[in-house]
């Protein structure tokens, strides 16, 4: 965002901030709230409503990196997203959103996977679509934008991006899509591990062989190895399902 356009929403939000507050003390100062012939009217916010100060918030950081050319991240405003992005260690495990084979796929092989020993550790199920284009963001502008870049004019928005990167725990291998079956409950992420030892019907036990049974599977084990989806033949099955909802 241009320099002379950030100055001019903070010029803006000022104004706007010191217009109610003044209302509220010209309101309290003449007793009107006290008057019993006076009609009741809603009293005006003492302070600016949170909408107002995230959007200080963001002006004051778009000032911060007003010296670097490359643009900072947009803010996360959609309410369901902003929940993931303030308490991202909690919010990231939401299985209650995940579609019902998808929440049974994921106890199956979590129950398999550790009764023969293995270790299975939960990262993320569903995700809101916006949270997901954030996280595409972040890695965007870290791997490719920021990560290398040592212009002193964009020293503070590279610390900004570095820890957002780092808080979210994100791998430099493994780019977040901008749209992901996450956001429609269909997978989740784990890291998943077997013990080489164990087998069956004399074959060694692998965490792919495994998914398949639950119903699930590594569409990418190598670029991505800890995101599992339902099979093809279960996803057709919702798909077909969904277009005959119950009345």
């Amino acid at each position: 965002m241009p320099l002379r356009q950030i100055l001019s929403r903070f010029f803006l939000l000022s104004t706007l901030c010191m217009t109610l507050n003044t209302g509220h003390a010209f309101a309290s100062a003449s007793g009107l709230a006290d008057s019993d012939e006076t009609m009741e009217v809603s009293p005006l916010p003492a302070a600016p409503s949170a909408s107002l100060e995230a959007q200080f918030r963001s002006i004051r950081r778009n000032l911060m990196f007003a010296g670097c050319r490359v643009a900072p991240l947009r803010d996360v405003w959609a309410p369901e997203a902003l929940a993931f992005e303030t308490s991202p260690e909690t919010a990231s495990a939401d299985v209650d959103r995940l579609v019902p084979d998808a929440a049974l796929a994921l106890d199956t092989l979590k129950e398999m996977v550790t009764s023969l020993g293995g270790r299975f550790e939960l990262k993320s199920a569903y995700r809101p679509a916006a949270y997901q284009d954030h996280l595409h963001e972040v890695w965007v502008k870290w791997v490719k934008e920021l990560r290398n870049n040592r212009s002193s004019g964009c020293r503070a928005l590279r610390e900004d991006v570095g820890a957002e990167f780092a808080r979210h725990q994100l791998l430099i291998r493994q780019q977040p899509a901008p749209a992901s079956d996450h956001a429609l409950g269909l997978a989740f992420d784990a890291a998943v591990a077997m013990p080489r030892i164990v087998r069956m019907n004399g074959k060694r036990v692998t965490v792919d062989k495994l998914a398949a049974m639950a119903g699930i599977k590594r569409p990418n084990s190598r670029r991505d190895p800890v995101h599992f989806t339902l099979l093809p033949e279960r996803l057709h099955a919702i798909r077909y399902a969904q277009q005959f909802p119950s009345l």
